[in-house]
This record gives structure tokens, sequence and C-alpha cells, in this order.
């Protein structure tokens, strides 16, 4: 991937955050980059890209704090038996 087109991606990614739609981002694409800025299609596929990125990353988070609840709450059970093996 060129520098430009990193660009142009990190763009995307910013202005979707920022809540713009795909028409949106093209058409500031297109203000700035006029002649060399990206197809219609491939804007919308750096969004869906991004977008799925960023769904990807929140389930890997709510996986990951389920599994920390699971070790928390199997912790807490261990524990337990401890003071009453001890108690």
């Amino acid at each position: 991937m060129s520098e430009l087109e990193l660009n142009l991606q990190t763009n995307i990614k910013f202005l979707v955050k920022l809540g713009k739609s795909g028409n949106e981002i093209r058409e500031m694409l297109v203000q700035v980059c006029r002649d060399n800025a990206m197809k219609k299609t491939a804007v919308y596929k750096g969004v869906k890209l991004f977008l799925r990125e960023e769904k990807l990353s929140l389930m890997k988070r709510y996986q990951d704090g389920q599994q920390q609840a699971e070790l928390k709450k199997t912790l807490q059970k261990f524990i337990r038996l401890c003071v009453k093996i001890v108690g």
C-alpha cells in the first residue's frame, strides 16, 4: 500500500469516527484531492473495512471482559474454599 493510500485510509477512519457517511467522506475527499480523490467504491470499501475492524475489536474486548469476569468468580470461589478449610 502506498503512502498516499495509507493516508487516505487514515483519513477515512478519522471521518468515520466523527460519524460521517460514505457520501460525506467522498465529497470531502473530492474537495481536497479533486481529480486524485478515491473512487466512490473504494471509499465505501474503506468505510466497510474500518467498521468491520471496529466491530471485531469491540467483540474481542467484550470476550476478554467475560473471561476476566469468569476468572474473578473462580478466584473468589477458590478463596472462599480456602477460608473454609483454614477457618
